[in-house]
């Protein structure tokens, strides 16, 4: 069950202020076969866009993976820490906004793309009018979310130890399998063209890989220690079995306008 709104604006605002670039260093080290969530989000923009805006950049990952000669790709997120750091590693530019009132004009971007930006506010419906408002005719919205359908047994395991221990699973504002997600498109003016999924794996060598991977899931009231517990889980399977890669399934969403 996701958060109360209230309750979730204020721990979202506090996780990136103190811990920025926590989900990208996640995602960046996740890979299947030979590219990781953000490579195959980008693919899903075609190479004539000149425009791209970020929804929730976080510290700028798809900015720097979306960068070609003659395009613009504009970062907006609600938070400083993860600006600052994403001014840090990538020219921008850079808004600090709310993907739910964007400060761009009417068909004024060719793509939109979200690495989570469509699960981290309640108010979907809204985010995706905005996106309809600023794409041109013929735009791209290209969304990445967790995806909770299609996991392998043995991965369900291995995420179901660990999720026993947290006594709960990541949370979100907004609904990861995108619950009538295709009307929501359609009556904002935009087309589905595309719903994939893709297992992704994170590798589990040692203590820090436990203690990165925990820091970057969204867990609202949920206790340190049950936090220490899973961290501890996965350092006690590692020196038992060896290293291993967790799990990352990942939803891709393509749509035009």
């Amino acid at each position: 069950m996701a958060p109360e709104d209230a309750d979730w604006s204020d721990y979202l605002a506090d996780f990136h202020a103190k811990r920025p670039g926590a989900v990208e260093t996640v995602l960046s080290q996740s890979l299947a076969g030979d590219h990781t969530p953000y490579r195959w989000l980008a693919r899903a923009v075609s190479g004539p866009a000149r425009t791209v805006l970020d929804l929730a950049c976080g510290s700028g990952a798809m900015s720097r993976e979306l960068a070609a000669p003659d395009r613009t790709v504009i970062g907006i997120d609600n938070s400083a820490a993860e600006l600052k750091l994403a001014a840090e590693r990538g020219p921008g530019p850079w808004l600090r906004g709310d993907i739910r009132a964007l400060p761009l004009a009417d068909g004024s971007v060719d793509a939109v793309t979200a690495s989570l930006g469509l699960v981290v506010v309640p108010e979907r419906d809204q985010v995706l009018a905005e996106v309809a408002r600023v794409l041109k005719p013929g735009g791209v919205l290209a969304a990445i979310a967790p995806a909770l359908r299609g996991i392998a047994p043995r991965d369900l395991r291995v995420l179901t130890r660990v999720t026993t221990r947290l006594r709960t699973k990541p949370q979100f504002a907004g609904p990861l399998e995108f619950t009538g997600f295709s009307k929501a498109l359609e009556a904002r003016g935009l087309r589905k063209v595309e719903d994939g999924r893709q297992r992704y794996g994170f590798w589990i060598t040692s203590r820090a890989d436990a203690e990165t991977v925990m820091s970057a899931i969204y867990l609202p009231d949920t206790r340190w220690s049950r936090v220490e517990a899973a961290i501890e889980h996965l350092e006690d399977r590692v020196a038992s079995r060896g290293p291993f890669e967790m799990a990352i399934p990942i939803r891709r969403l393509v749509a035009i306008k």
